[in-house]
């Protein structure tokens, strides 16, 4: 009768660990954002721009989180949270520090020291945050899941900020 129980309850165990897996449409989704920030962090850290390499470290504080997950067939949706430091306060903030600089016509070295010390003291401070709802659409594709709208998901990293992400028309 133990033996009886025990396989029941082992057989009950696999079968939670099994339900409890993630839908491969979020794993991909997963894998994505990662890949995702790794270019951001790679593009923006090239050449010597001190301001873009402090950018691409305050950019890499962005996370996530999937609330729902239903995949149908080859379609899926994810609504997904993304939680990023909140750019247009601080560039807000920043353009407005600019403002006698611009006034006093400065130069190029005066505004790359602004801004490199902009982005140097805002690194160490403790950053407010800014939560992107984002419906994130998927495809699968030749078996693998695709990214539909990747705009609204770089807009969360950006947090919020479009003018980033989107061509003008």
């Amino acid at each position: 009768m133990k033996k009886i129980f025990r396989c029941v309850l082992l057989f009950g165990v696999f079968l939670m660990l099994v339900a409890c897996g993630k839908p491969n449409s979020q794993k991909a989704f997963e894998k994505g954002f990662k890949e995702t920030m790794t270019e951001i962090d790679k593009k923006m850290s090239e050449g010597d721009n001190e301001a873009t390499k402090m950018m691409s470290k305050i950019l890499q504080k962005a996370t996530y989180t999937v609330n729902k997950v239903e995949e149908n067939g080859n379609e899926s949706e994810l609504d997904v949270t993304i939680k990023a430091v909140n750019l247009t306060k601080y560039l807000s903030e920043f353009m407005v520090s600019l403002k006698p600089l611009i006034e006093s016509n400065m130069g190029e070295e005066a505004f790359n020291k602004a801004t490199v010390d902009y982005f140097s003291d805002l690194s160490k401070k403790d950053l407010d945050y800014t939560e992107t709802n984002v419906k994130v659409y998927m495809e699968k594709v030749n078996g693998e899941w695709k990214v539909i709208n990747t705009d609204d998901i770089l807009i969360g990293i950006f947090g919020g900020l479009e003018e980033f992400v989107r061509v003008p028309q």
